[in-house]
């Protein structure tokens, strides 16, 4: 009795309800195949449900068929079914994979005829385009493209719900829809936010012509996108990159914004995190700066102090020449510290600067000459070894070319061809004697230290002894 008062209940279901077999045969059909379809239960059951779908859809049928793995497992989609006259209707089905008592696979299908809202929405969707035609095939082919249309735009819509916070708002802008990510981030219920105004979550961090702009943007027709910081219902604060789009009616006008929320707190927080670390590291480095500069000018006044208290002249002159190696190295350092790129250095203005100190520590009246037209970009390292053997050229200039002479001039000259700079280093002081070498090991400290520094620079020098100071020095940067 129970299980005829079933039957009876799905005879009289207003959809269409059949059962597959583990082998794809229909096994059950409600009466609905019957007056809708046109079938006697005779010809339906133990046939194939290949043979009641348009061709068309068999593929994606088949598909849909292999995603139901498991007891449970469900699918859904749009299809058209054969009427027994030839012609097709349009069903929207949903299926679901169970287990009869032996255990075999069932897959139940609901089925729900969609054909006349399908017409109804064609209709209205050829009104706004008057382009579309209406034909007998629309019936079975556009108003079928349409209806898959709108259920991929469900799909999407679902997409966009689960990542982003949503909602639409009138023209006014009163919330007509939010959805549940927008209730669960803002703890608002939906009954609290449809109808109220987005003011709600106003954190009072934005101005008023924040929002201003935002809303004459919007109002007229443009696409608005920012940063926004909102306050929750528990008072909490949350960071959205939004992006608003206004939506026009039929005739043009704007009546609705919708606008696409994605949550950015923990990127806000972890950014404003960073920026604390940067400025404690701005104050560390400027403490560090200020300490290794006043240790290195403290040496710096201590030679030169040893220096001019040194009765021996040879000894006060290589307290001078210590002097000079370290103030070469506090300008590189100093040059460093200033600059927004400090592993690259640029020779242009590292070398003008490097030389003006140098010729102020000395009396005579020594003019500098220095031809340099593209910037040459070179490594601290590269940039130290050079200030150093240009601060070994002047001192050489001024004990030996400019000895018995209280002017002179001095000229650098430097180019790049290829991956090589070319330093050309000159004086029109005395000639060099005859016996000057840079590889001679029983010259001074000075010239070791050159060769020395030449060889790190993996470079190769010219020196002509003999004539005035002409030293030519190529390497690779």
């Amino acid at each position: 009795m129970i299980q005829t008062n079933y039957v009876d209940l799905l005879s009289n279901f207003p959809d269409l309800i059949c059962e597959i077999d583990d082998l794809e045969k229909i096994c059950y059909v409600n009466s609905y195949h019957k007056h809708r379809l046109g079938y006697e239960q005779d010809e339906v059951l133990g046939r194939s449900v290949d043979d009641f779908f348009h061709p068309d859809d068999r593929n994606e049928l088949r598909t849909k068929i292999s995603y139901l793995q498991k007891p449970g497992s469900e699918t859904k989609g749009i299809w058209r079914i054969a009427h027994k006259n030839g012609n097709f209707l349009t069903f929207e089905c949903r299926s679901k994979l169970s287990a009869d008592s032996n255990g075999k696979k069932r897959i139940v299908v609901i089925a729900r005829d969609i054909t006349e809202d399908l017409e109804s929405d064609f209709k209205l969707h050829s009104k706004s385009n008057p382009k579309i035609q209406v034909t007998s095939n629309l019936h079975y082919q556009s108003f079928f493209e349409l209806k898959m249309s709108q259920f991929e735009f469900s799909q999407l819509k679902f997409a966009f719900d689960e990542h982003a916070v949503i909602s639409i708002t009138n023209k006014n802008g009163d919330i007509s829809y939010a959805n549940d990510r927008f209730c669960e981030i803002s703890k608002y219920s939906r009954e609290e936010l449809i109808g109220n105004n987005h003011r709600l979550l106003n954190s009072r961090f934005h101005s008023s012509d924040f929002f201003k702009r935002m809303y004459n943007m919007i109002q007229n027709g443009f696409v608005w996108n920012g940063e926004i910081r909102n306050r929750a219902k528990d008072g909490s604060i949350y960071w959205v990159n939004a992006t608003i789009v206004p939506l026009r009616s039929i005739d043009g006008n704007i009546n609705r914004f919708v606008a696409l929320h994605t949550l950015i707190t923990r990127t806000i927080e972890s950014e404003e995190k960073v920026r604390q670390l940067l400025r404690e590291k701005e104050l560390l480095l400027q403490e560090v700066h200020h300490r290794i500069k006043n240790n290195l000018f403290s040496v710096f006044s201590l030679l030169k102090m040893q220096a001019s208290f040194s009765s021996d002249s040879h000894l006060k002159e290589q307290f001078d020449e210590a002097a000079g190696r370290l103030r070469s190295m506090m300008a590189l350092y100093d040059r460093l510290y200033r600059s927004e790129s400090p592993n690259e250095i640029d020779l242009k203005e590292y070398i003008p600067n490097l030389v003006r100190q140098i010729l102020s520590t000395y009396t005579k009246n020594i003019k500098f000459d220095f031809l340099l037209d593209v910037s040459i970009i070179v490594k601290p390292e590269i940039a130290n070894s050079l200030g150093i053997i240009l601060n070994e050229l002047i001192c050489n200039s001024v004990k030996h070319s400019f000895l018995h002479k209280e002017d002179g001039q001095i000229r650098i000259q430097m180019q790049k061809e290829d991956q090589q700079i070319l330093f050309l280093y000159s004086d029109d002081g005395e000639p060099l004697p005859d016996s000057y070498s840079i590889e001679n090991i029983d010259q001074g400290f000075g010239i070791k230290l050159m060769n020395l520094l030449v060889q790190q620079l993996k470079g190769k020098v010219n020196v002509n002894p003999g004539e005035s100071v002409q030293f030519n020095l190529q390497f690779p940067n």
